[in-house]
């Protein structure tokens, strides 16, 4: 009920009732091109899935961005974030068709294979920057006072939306794939991330153009002032120590889940499917991804109240802790059920966290630079993403089972929990609060504390 009457007074907002369409219909085609590119590059017949070939996916698709989107993250300070984000979604329309195309034709070898990773990463790196525009925007929807309110809904309602596109792409795939065969089935994937693009670009094209921002007078910057641009960016966000202490919880995150993404794919392709079970596996790690993306959903539900009543900065530590908790016990036992347990309350906590961090940075960070910190927040979650996979599979077996790897994972939550709650304590509740009702609406600037 509490999360229906937020939703409710945050949907009074008109441009924060079309953004939110805009994030259902872009999130889906991202998780349904998602699904097809896994599909393709590792569930296909011929390939050895492994904890590398995991990372060596997330790194093309996720490194790239983090290199040129500092460089590209002043266009978000300097044109309208609408018009951008109408832009990205007709582009990503573009090379989803093309990507559908060429799949289903076969051409998938020789120079062909150098076009399809191009489109791929192009799309998925797009992927990225236009949810940093549209984080950015969210603070022009709503009032001051319902940043975490605001916060708490978008989180669950691009998860939602990713594992809706996500479902239906694995429906296709393993539905299609006998009697179209692979190629075809993974061709109409592309097709659908296609039409649900579109929708985005169509949704988006309805907001006013000056909704999401940048304010009139905001500080502007050309591609040239790029590197005095990032400096800047990365100086705000030094002077103000609560948006730097959750960023760094959120890496911790995205270590996490980056090293559980590479677990959770190999150890279905090569312990609990076996090889020649290509439907077992794909629907095995579907349904863990599946369950942690229902976790997500609900953080929306739980983190607000959770916060109301313990604060921002308590809320972040906590999280951390049933992290931590949770990865230790139930997660380390090699078993579907209780791994399925695991990416429950992995995706519920994790997403919590964000929802508290994406709050603070929302209040800590000035408008004129919003469009710049959140892709600097973006490079952070792609970097420690891919390191996480790097770590598991430096440190994984080959078929990636390791209990003591597991309880690990949990002992550096547990560290990072720590750190924090003790690095935060100077700053104090008061200041991570704001943005909140518990903070209240009337603390323009930052506290002495906040900028130390």
């Amino acid at each position: 009920m509490e999360f229906t009457r937020r939703l409710g007074r945050l949907g009074g907002h008109r441009d924060f009732r079309r953004l939110m369409i805009v994030r259902l219909a872009g999130q889906s085609g991202d998780g349904t091109a998602q699904v097809g590119m896994a599909s393709y590059l590792l569930f296909d017949p011929q390939s050895q899935t492994s904890a590398w070939a995991v990372a060596g996916v997330l790194a093309l698709t996720m490194l790239p961005y983090s290199l040129f989107g500092p460089f590209v993250s002043v266009l978000l300070d300097r044109f309208w974030r609408q018009r951008i984000s109408v832009l990205v979604d007709l582009t990503r329309t573009a090379c989803s068709l093309v990507l559908a195309a060429m799949i289903a034709s076969h051409l998938t070898g020789g120079g062909a294979s150098v076009v399809l990773a191009v489109l791929l990463l192009v799309m998925l790196s797009l992927n990225r920057f236009t949810l940093a525009g549209l984080q950015a925007g969210l603070a022009g929807t709503v009032d001051e006072s319902e940043y975490l309110e605001a916060s708490s809904i978008m989180p669950m309602i691009g998860p939602l939306a990713a594992l809706f596109g996500g479902a239906a792409a694995g429906v296709i795939r393993l539905v299609l794939g006998g009697p179209l065969g692979t190629d075809a089935a993974n061709g109409l994937i592309f097709v659908l991330a296609a039409l649900l693009f579109i929708g985005a670009a169509g949704a988006a094209g309805r907001i006013p153009r000056d909704a999401l921002g940048p304010e009139d007078g905001a500080e502007r910057t050309t591609v040239g002032d790029v590197a005095h641009g990032l400096a800047t960016g990365l100086r705000h966000l030094s002077a103000r120590r609560p948006a730097r202490l959750a960023l760094l919880s959120e890496a911790v995150v995205r270590i996490g889940y980056g090293f559980l993404m590479a677990f959770v794919i190999v150890v279905h392709r090569h312990r609990f499917a076996g090889e020649g079970r290509l439907g077992t596996a794909i629907a095995g790690a579907g349904g863990w991804f599946a369950v942690s993306g229902v976790g997500f959903v609900l953080s929306g539900v739980v983190s607000v109240p959770i916060a109301d009543r313990i604060g921002v900065r308590r809320c972040i530590g906590a999280m951390l802790l049933v992290m931590a908790l949770s990865q230790a016990t139930v997660g380390a036992v090699m078993a579907v059920p209780a791994l399925l347990v695991n990416s429950f309350l992995i995706g519920l906590a994790g997403q919590s966290l964000k929802v508290q961090v994406d709050t603070v940075v929302q209040a800590h960070v000035d408008d004129d630079h919003r469009g710049r910190v959140f892709t600097l927040y973006d490079v952070l979650y792609n970097v420690s993403t891919v390191l996480g996979a790097v770590i598991a599979a430096s440190v994984l077996p080959a078929d990636a089972a390791s209990t003591s790897a597991m309880i690990g994972m949990g002992a550096g939550y547990l560290l990072a929990a720590a750190g924090f709650l003790a690095a935060s304590r100077g700053p104090g509740d008061a200041v991570f609060n704001r943005g909140t009702r518990a903070g209240g609406a009337e603390d323009e600037q930052p506290s002495a504390g906040a900028r130390a």
